[in-house]
């Protein structure tokens, strides 16, 4: 006779799943104006679960008290969810101090190069075991170029599953960058002419008026190519042309996008500069070859796109400063009215989002002249949620949907290979062109490249 025992509930079954955050680099200035902020929206919003513990973590150590006066005024009720730990991440045994929770959140706030002992660290001490419950958000850039890039990618791989890592690219946070995919796939309307048959030519646009404002440091190590190109304008890119997922849904969405930046090249009409003065920042040495512009064209190889020139531009020193893309239709094949125009859609991402349908309609009038209507809708991001909040949100509910695919780095990274090239040998020219502020790069190359339809 087979004897039942009833199993006895432990008292920890019972009580609710605790959940965490854990952001290294805590003193740092990016925790201090975006990660708490952020994170304080969310709880302003009740979108935090309960409990949610906050932990600072740095190899300084200001203690708690002196952390929280950092960071600024905020309610007490708030900061009650915040605690603060020394640690190191290059000292396994330090993390060992971390507070436990049932679910958490690792934010490596960190220098780059600092990402390839971060991981192997957290992953010695035991903390990444439980693919389900815990996952390592990294910030950008990941890599330096294709080798190393695919190098971190090996250590990551190596300890983490794809489903743990949370890559960065704070672009996919906006909620006008992620309108893209509600506007092409939520209509009829302009999916039957996007494609090589109706689009002439489209233009992206991601410029800025200021210059580096104290982050020269950085930007000599970066450059223009690596700080937009590679990761945020890859990436509006890929939104621009990817095919519909069969679910919107993390797996599908980076499904597609690889598989259109796959078939990604850069054309060859491209063109760097350096905005005249740029030598005379600080930390900045009087030989810099270090690029604040870039402009060209790309050209996406499959049966939708083939042959659309796809031409970019972003920089620094700008006349205006902008994330936009310009859609230009082809013109009718017959010209049956005086003044016609080839229409344009005009995605204004940044400020004062707006999409814009330019059309030819009849002059008032005897004659049977057209002119330009522009129909617009102006997008409310003031209703909007800051880029941070929506990504920590999704990170801390293991939503990878706005979060970047190591397949798509990787062929980010091979797309620009050619422009990060230095020397003689290079098959571009990468020295960059010195142009003026408040000039759309150096025009006297620029317009050769192609007739843009500057934002304004």
């Amino acid at each position: 006779m087979k004897i039942t025992t009833m199993k006895q509930t432990n008292i920890m079954e019972t009580e609710p799943l605790t959940k965490g955050i854990v952001i290294f680099g805590a003193t740092g200035d990016l925790c201090k104006r975006k990660l708490i902020p952020a994170l304080y929206k969310l709880w302003e919003k009740d979108l935090l679960p309960k409990g949610f513990t906050i932990t600072g973590a740095s190899r300084r150590d200001p203690g708690r008290d002196g952390w929280l006066k950092s960071l600024g005024e905020y309610p007490e009720e708030f900061t009650n969810h915040l605690n603060y730990i020394s640690c190191d991440l290059d000292d396994p045994e330090s993390l060992y101090h971390l507070p436990e929770t049932d679910d958490t959140t690792y934010f490596l706030s960190v220098p780059p190069e600092r990402y390839e002992n971060a991981i192997t660290s957290l992953k010695r001490t035991e903390l990444l075991d439980d693919s389900e419950t815990s996952r390592v958000v990294i910030e950008k850039p990941f890599g330096y170029d294709l080798k190393s890039a695919d190098h971190l990618q090996s250590v990551v791989g190596r300890y983490l599953r794809e489903k743990q890592v949370y890559r960065i690219d704070h672009y996919l946070g906006k909620d006008t960058v992620n309108n893209i995919l509600a506007t092409r796939f939520g209509n009829v309307l302009l999916e039957p002419l996007w494609n090589r048959e109706y689009i002439d030519e489209v233009q992206i646009f991601a410029t800025e008026t200021i210059g580096c404002e104290g982050r020269a440091q950085y930007y000599e190590g970066a450059g223009v190519v690596r700080d937009m190109l590679q990761n945020h304008m890859l990436q509006v890119l890929a939104l621009i042309t990817m095919e519909a997922p069969c679910r919107m849904d993390a797996k599908e969405i980076r499904r597609e996008k690889v598989k259109v930046l796959s078939a990604t090249r850069l054309g060859k009409k491209l063109i760097t500069g350096q905005y005249e003065g740029y030598k005379d920042e600080q930390d900045v040495g009087p030989d810099s070859m270090t690029q604040t512009f870039v402009a060209g064209d790309i050209y996406i190889d499959n049966w939708r796109w083939k042959d659309v020139p796809f031409h970019f531009m972003t920089g620094k020193k700008m006349p205006y400063q902008c994330v936009e893309v310009v859609v230009k239709l082809k013109a009718p094949p017959l010209g049956l009215f005086e003044g016609e125009t080839p229409g344009r859609i005009v995605m204004r991402l940044q400020p004062h989002a707006h999409l814009d349908i330019q059309i030819d309609v009849k002059s008032p009038g005897l004659s049977d002249s057209v002119e330009l209507a522009t129909l617009t809708h102006r997008y409310p991001d003031w209703l909007g949620v800051d880029g941070y909040e929506k990504l920590l949100f999704d990170s801390i509910n293991g939503d990878q949907s706005h979060f970047v695919h190591s397949e798509e780095v990787l062929e980010s990274w091979r797309i620009v290979d050619d422009l990060l090239c230095t020397g003689d040998s290079c098959p571009v020219r990468t020295s960059p062109y010195i142009y003026r502020e408040g000039m759309w790069g150096p025009w006297f190359k620029t317009e050769e490249i192609t007739d843009w339809d500057y934002p304004e």
